[in-house]
C-alpha cells in the first residue's frame, strides 16, 4: 500500500530496529478476524462445546477467539440468536483494561457500533448500570441493534456530547471508557481507504477534538473511579501527547500502571500499552489507564425513580406470556413504546435520548406489541409459550427468513428458540405462526 511520507517518517522515529518488522507485517500481514462469546447468554466452555468452527484464543481478552478465515460466522444461527459478537481482536483489550465490575456505573462514551459496550454489559452480567453514548445519529441504528441483540436490559443509549453529559452525569460514573475518534492509523492494513481518510483529517486534526472530549468526560468520574482513553492510531499526537497534556492540566487525575503482557507492549508512559500488528494478531491500538484521585467531596446520589403506572394492555401479556421480575427497573412510557429503566438512572430531561432502558414493546389500538428487544433478554424458562428449535429443524432456517408455517399450538404470542437462547416472536392464529422476526435481521 502507499503510505503517506510523514506517517512512514513518524513510525520510523517510534520504532527504530522494529520498523522494517512493522512495515512488513502492514503490507503482507493477514488480518485475522476475531468473534467475543456472549456471556450474558451462555458460558464460554458451553459455547466451546457448540463452536462449529475451531477456535484459538485471543490472549488479551477471556472470552475472545480467532475464527478461521473460511468461516462464515454472521451466517450460522448462533449468531442470530446472540452467542457471540464478531469483533477485531485488539479491540476486545480497553475494555479489558478497563474491568468493569457487577454493580459498576459505566460510561462508553463514544459507542457505536456496539462491540465495547456489548463487552462491558457482559462483564457487569446484568448488575449496574451502562450508558452508551454517540455522538453521531446515523451510527445508532447498528448501536441499538447490537444492543438488542445481545440481550442486554441495563443500557441507556444516548446521542449526545460529551460537554452536554456534565448536566446530568457529573461525578457519576465509576468507569469511564473513551474509545476516541481518530485518524485509523491501526486500521489500514484492514482497510486501505482509510488512508483517504488520514489524508483529510491527519492527527493534528483529530488531536484538537480528542483533548476536548477527554477534558469534558473527566468531570462525569466520580473521585476514585477509573478512565480508559484509547484509540486504533499509532501516531503519538493522539496518544500521548493528549494525555501528558491532560494529566499536567488535572492534577486530580493520575496514570495507573499498566504492564507489557501478552504480546501488549509498554507505550512510551507508564500508564499506556501498545498492540502493534508485528508484535499481535491484530491491528493497531493504543490503550491508557488513569485514575481520578480520591476526594472528600461525592456526587449527590441521584434520586430513585418512581415506579410508573402499567398500562392494562401490557399488565394482560406480561401475566399471560412472561414469568419474570424486573424489580431494578421501573416502567416508563414514550409515546407508545414502553421501556424498562433502572431505577438507579438520574433524570434524561434534556438530554436526546435513542433508548432509556430495556425496550419492551409498543401499546397499539386494543393490543399491546412485545419487542424484540424484550424476548433476546429473557430466557426460555421466564416464556410461558414458546417454540424450541434445533439446529437439525428445518423450521429454523424458515423462521430466520422471516417466513411463516404450520405450528399446532394455542393461538397467541410464541417465543421462537434455538435450543436454550431465543430469536424472536411468532403469533399463532389457527395452527399458522406468523413470523415477527425483525424484517432487517433476516438470512438471506
Amino acid at each position: 500500500m502507499q503510505l503517506p511520507e510523514s506517517f512512514v517518517l513518524e513510525m520510523e522515529s517510534i520504532l527504530g530496529g522494529d520498523f522494517p518488522s512493522f512495515l512488513k507485517a502492514l503490507n503482507e500481514g493477514n488480518s485475522r478476524p476475531g468473534l467475543r462469546v456472549n456471556t450474558l447468554k451462555i458460558g464460554v466452555e458451553d459455547f466451546l462445546e457448540l463452536a462449529p468452527w475451531p477456535l484459538e484464543r485471543i490472549p488479551w481478552s477471556e472470552e475472545g477467539f480467532y475464527y478461521p478465515l473460511s468461516a462464515r460466522p454472521a451466517k450460522h444461527p448462533y449468531y442470530h440468536a446472540g452467542l457471540f459478537y464478531l469483533q477485531e481482536p485488539s479491540a476486545m483489550a480497553p475494555v479489558a483494561i478497563l474491568d468493569p465490575k457487577p454493580g459498576d456505573k459505566v460510561l462508553d462514551l463514544c459507542s457505536a457500533p456496539g462491540g465495547k459496550t456489548l463487552q462491558i454489559a457482559a462483564k457487569i452480567k446484568g448488575n449496574g448500570l451502562i450508558v452508551a453514548n454517540d455522538l453521531y445519529p446515523d451510527r445508532l441504528k447498528a448501536l441499538n441493534r447490537n444492543v438488542e441483540q445481545a440481550g442486554i436490559k441495563n443500557v441507556t443509549i444516548l446521542n449526545e456530547t460529551s460537554c452536554n453529559l456534565q448536566k446530568t452525569f457529573t461525578g457519576f460514573f465509576d468507569k469511564i471508557l473513551i474509545d476516541a475518534p481518530c485518524s485509523g492509523e491501526g486500521m489500514f492494513r484492514k482497510d486501505p481507504r482509510g488512508i483517504k481518510g488520514w489524508q483529510e483529517y491527519p492527527p493534528v486534526f483529530c488531536q484538537k477534538r480528542q483533548r476536548g472530549i477527554l477534558e469534558e468526560a473527566s468531570s462525569l468520574l466520580k473521585p476514585g473511579g477509573i478512565l480508559v482513553y484509547s484509540t486504533c492510531t499509532f501516531n503519538c499526537k493522539e496518544n500521548e501527547d493528549v494525555l501528558r497534556e491532560f494529566l499536567s492540566n488535572n492534577q486530580d487525575f493520575e496514570g495507573i500502571v499498566l504492564k507489557a503482557k501478552q504480546g501488549l507492549v509498554q507505550g512510551q508512559d507508564y500508564y499506556t500499552l501498545r498492540l502493534w500488528p508485528h508484535k499481535v494478531e491484530g491491528e493497531g491500538h493504543f490503550v491508557a489507564k488513569l485514575k481520578k484521585k480520591e476526594t472528600k467531596v461525592t456526587a449527590s446520589p441521584a434520586s430513585a425513580r418512581q415506579r410508573g403506572d402499567y398500562p392494562e394492555l401490557f399488565q394482560e401479556f406480561w401475566h399471560e406470556n412472561i414469568d419474570s421480575s424486573a424489580d431494578d427497573f421501573t416502567l416508563e412510557s414514550y409515546g407508545n413504546h414502553l421501556f424498562y429503566v433502572r431505577k438507579d438512572l438520574p433524570s434524561l430531561d434534556g438530554l436526546k435520548v435513542s433508548r432509556p432502558g430495556w425496550f419492551l414493546g409498543e401499546l397499539k389500538t386494543k393490543r399491546f406489541v412485545p419487542s424484540q428487544a424484550l424476548i433476546m433478554a429473557l430466557t426460555k424458562d421466564e416464556v410461558k409459550n414458546r417454540l424450541v428449535l434445533d439446529l437439525k429443524d428445518q423450521r429454523l432456517n424458515t423462521y430466520l427468513r422471516g417466513q411463516t408455517f404450520n405450528l399446532d399450538s394455542l393461538n397467541g404470542w410464541t417465543g421462537v428458540f434455538l435450543e436454550e437462547h431465543p430469536l424472536g416472536w411468532g403469533k399463532v392464529s389457527n395452527k399458522t405462526l406468523k413470523n415477527h422476526y425483525p424484517k432487517g435481521w433476516r438470512m438471506v
